[in-house]
């Protein structure tokens, strides 16, 4: 395990994030297609999108703490099982309120994976090689927006959102196996006690980068929860076409993440995360130009791709280089900072479609995201030089 990013261990659970990252974006790749089948506004049925965001955000630090002394492997094979469940619960459901209660359970669910996934493989590699090995697990995000995020678009317009929630369910299920297998027994955290959490709260250059998580993804969720409508409305994109642009996007987003692992290791968390984060307004700032052009909207989504999954990847190596001991509560706030995020850009993204007009506002609704993306990279200086006054100060 030891000197390799990739191995069975971080691809099995590398995969369990495939499959939470699918059902966690599978909504926006099925907005259309929900509306539809619900016979409910766009806008009202992106109403899932926070609400599952918030009961991620809400759960997460609670849950890290109450499964502290579980067993990795138990935990992470559970929690994906859960996972299968309330996708196939979802499958069934015939109304948006009803949906909603279970988009709620699943939040709870993914509220666990992804941050214990996280800590789980930081436990497993020497510390020059936590970021790439953590990078390597994220990859998981990256690719159920390469692969998971256009085939649930895809499979919503073409066989119904029923479909696409099913999917989901039976590859969970892969996804439970292949942990079972890989993972070794016996794995378990350091207990994530009073004491850990009050040393967080008090560590403010640590506090800082954490809120740099919430920020950026408000930023990215202005917008990002609308791509499949608005490729469709701004550039008159067919499902295979949104599809494939999506492909692209979650590609770009594989590159990046892989290579910001990488560049993490050699310049520093800081430094790589300064690139994705200037990268993601790139994007923002070359989306207006999609109206009309498939190839603008298609350039525009490969420099957002580079750095929009990096960026969470990155984030993540960072605060465990910034304080391995608080890895297991530093991970989990920043797993709630990231759905954070998404609770408060969505509602922002529904009030300037609402405001505006679909067609005018989705062809401006990136650039809204382009402050928040601006205070996070001034936010991410600002940690840096706290970092330094610090440890210029006399012991």
């Amino acid at each position: 395990m030891r000197g390799r990013a990739l191995n069975p261990v971080t691809l099995a659970l590398a995969f369990g994030n495939f499959m939470v990252g699918t059902g966690a974006l599978i909504v926006s790749g099925m907005l259309p297609a929900l509306s539809q089948g619900l016979s409910v506004p766009l806008t009202a049925t992106a109403q899932l999108i926070p609400a599952f965001a918030l009961a991620v955000c809400l759960t997460a630090p609670f849950l890290a703490g109450l499964t502290a002394r579980f067993e990795r492997r138990a935990l992470l094979v559970t929690v994906l099982l859960a996972w299968s469940a309330t996708h196939a619960l979802a499958a069934c459901v015939t109304d948006l309120g009803s949906l909603t209660a279970v988009r709620v359970l699943c939040g709870i669910a993914s509220a666990l994976y992804t941050p214990q996934a996280a800590a789980t493989v930081a436990l497993l590699v020497p510390a020059q090689r936590r970021a790439s090995a953590m990078a390597a697990v994220f990859l998981g995000w990256a690719a159920a927006s390469v692969l998971g995020m256009p085939i649930g678009a895809y499979v919503g317009a073409q066989w119904g959102w029923r479909a696409g929630f099913a999917l989901v369910a039976l590859g969970s299920l892969c996804a439970a196996l292949a942990v079972y297998r890989a993972l070794p027994r016996g794995l378990k955290v350091e207990v994530a006690g009073a004491q850990m959490w009050r040393q967080l709260l008090a560590n403010g250059p640590l506090m800082l980068a954490i809120a740099i998580t919430a920020v950026q993804s408000a930023g990215q969720f202005v917008s990002f929860g609308f791509m499949v409508p608005a490729f469709r409305t701004m550039a008159s994109a067919s499902p295979l076409q949104v599809s494939l642009i999506l492909s692209i996007y979650g590609g770009m987003g594989l590159i990046g993440s892989l290579a910001a692992g990488r560049l993490a290791d050699r310049w520093g968390a800081p430094r790589a995360v300064a690139l994705t984060l200037w990268l993601v307004i790139g994007g923002m700032l070359l989306w207006p130009l999609g109206q009309g052009s498939l190839t603008w909207m298609v350039i525009a989504q490969l420099v957002w791709g580079l750095g929009g999954f990096a960026i969470n990847a990155t984030q993540q190596g960072r605060l465990a280089n910034m304080a391995p001991g608080l890895t297991p509560v530093s991970i989990a706030l920043n797993t709630s900072c990231i759905y954070l995020g998404q609770a408060i850009g969505t509602p922002i993204g529904i009030a300037v479609l609402e405001h505006q007009g679909l067609e005018r506002g989705f062809q401006w609704l990136a650039p809204w995201g382009v402050p928040f993306m601006l205070l996070a990279v001034l936010m991410s200086l600002a940690v840096e030089g706290w970092r330094r006054r610090l440890a210029q100060r006399p012991a």
